[in-house]
């Protein structure tokens, strides 16, 4: 704690060093996420999807110190990762959309034709 006091500039090279691991961490937990979409694991993706907005939006927050030139060059990296990524899972989840949507589509015929023909036909013992 009072090493920080001897060292001008300390505290604020902790901050950025936290900034970019913040970065890092939101990385890691969407290649988690789209490894989960990649497997068609989608409770496993909806668990981390909490953590990655937790860690999003706290980064939102706090990302307000200018960073040297090298950190500044790794997070804008990392945030073109981040948004490739962000593409492939929407895509990956419209692609769910209409998979789940064709479900329900054809579960909603059999329904219809089950309540047509079985309304309409009895045993045929009777």
């Amino acid at each position: 704690m009072y090493s920080n006091l001897l060292l001008p500039g300390a505290d604020m090279e902790e901050r950025r060093a936290r900034i970019i691991h913040g970065y890092e961490r939101a990385l890691e937990l969407s290649r988690e996420m789209l490894g989960h979409a990649d497997a068609g694991q989608w409770e496993q993706l909806i668990a981390l999807e909490h953590d990655y907005l937790h860690e999003i939006d706290r980064l939102r927050t706090q990302d307000t110190i200018t960073l040297d030139s090298d950190r500044q060059a790794h997070k804008k990296e990392i945030l073109s990762q981040l948004l490739t990524n962000d593409q492939r899972l929407h895509s990956l989840l419209q692609q769910r959309l209409a998979d789940l949507g064709q479900q329900i589509g054809k579960g909603r015929v059999q329904q219809q034709v089950s309540l047509a023909y079985g309304a309409t036909s009895a045993p045929l013992g009777e």
